[in-house]
């Protein structure tokens, strides 16, 4: 699978999210997620791959995280 294919997305949110919330850390991302810090430091890589420098404006990434709570509260919004 591709960095974003429908079939990796479920999973790059949740990484996304615990990324966002532990600030970046690889080793508080992987215990979240009850992962290897390995995998914790390669799934973000991908994600830059995606969002490329919105990962790293401020904004941008509470934007993103307001989204991905939203979705998680209020579950997936359904494709037309």
């Amino acid at each position: 699978m591709t960095p974003g294919s429908p079939g990796t997305r479920p999973v790059q949110q949740e990484t996304l999210l615990a990324w966002l919330q532990s600030g970046g850390n690889a080793r508080e991302v992987a215990r979240r997620l009850h992962i290897h810090p390995q995998t914790a430091r390669y799934r973000p890589r991908q994600l830059q791959l995606l969002f490329g420098d919105a990962l790293h404006e401020p904004d941008a990434r509470f934007e993103l995280e307001i989204a991905l709570r939203a979705e998680r509260l209020l579950g997936p919004a359904e494709e037309a």
